[in-house]
């Protein structure tokens, strides 16, 4: 008999960006801004579903590589603080099975003219499909990919 495996584990990513908070908390709170941060990368895909950035409501994105069977991610917002707090339930499934559940908390601080960002994601990895150290991989280049983000936008803003 195969016994189901479950990962219980914390995920904690940290960025200091050199915005002010209002605009880090901009950039998660825009679907099309979003998008553009929080893309994959090449050879993959981002879609969603629904985009509904509040408290009770969730969004539903889809991502993979392009030509496979995407992944599900449902995001359900428990507590929005503009340019303070996001706290968000997350689920994701793949080929109809659930594959990772979990809480994400987004933290913003001001620190001087910039914004520390404290990602703290606690969940339960499912069958070995995810594991933390991906997970906090993925995290760390999104919140990379972020800090790009920021920097063009201040660019233009120039």
């Amino acid at each position: 008999m195969n016994v189901p495996k479950v990962e219980h584990a914390t995920v904690v990513v940290e960025r200091t960006y050199a915005a002010l908070p209002h605009q880090v908390f901009a950039a998660w709170s825009n679907r099309e801004a979003l998008a553009i941060w929080s893309a994959p990368g090449d050879g993959w895909e981002l879609a969603w579903r629904a985009f509904d950035f509040t408290v009770g409501h969730a969004d539903i994105c889809t991502f993979g590589a392009i030509d496979a069977e995407p992944y599900v991610n449902t995001t359900r917002y428990e507590e929005i603080r503009a340019s303070q707090r996001i706290v968000y339930a997350s689920t994701i499934s793949h080929l109809g099975t659930l594959i990772f559940a979990g809480v994400v908390t987004v933290e913003f601080s001001a620190v001087g003219d910039k914004t520390r960002l404290v990602m703290t994601e606690s969940g339960a990895y499912l069958d070995g499909s995810h594991s933390p150290l991906g997970h906090g991989d993925g995290w760390a280049m999104m919140l990379d990919s972020l800090g790009d983000y920021l920097k063009r936008r201040q660019r233009h803003a120039a």
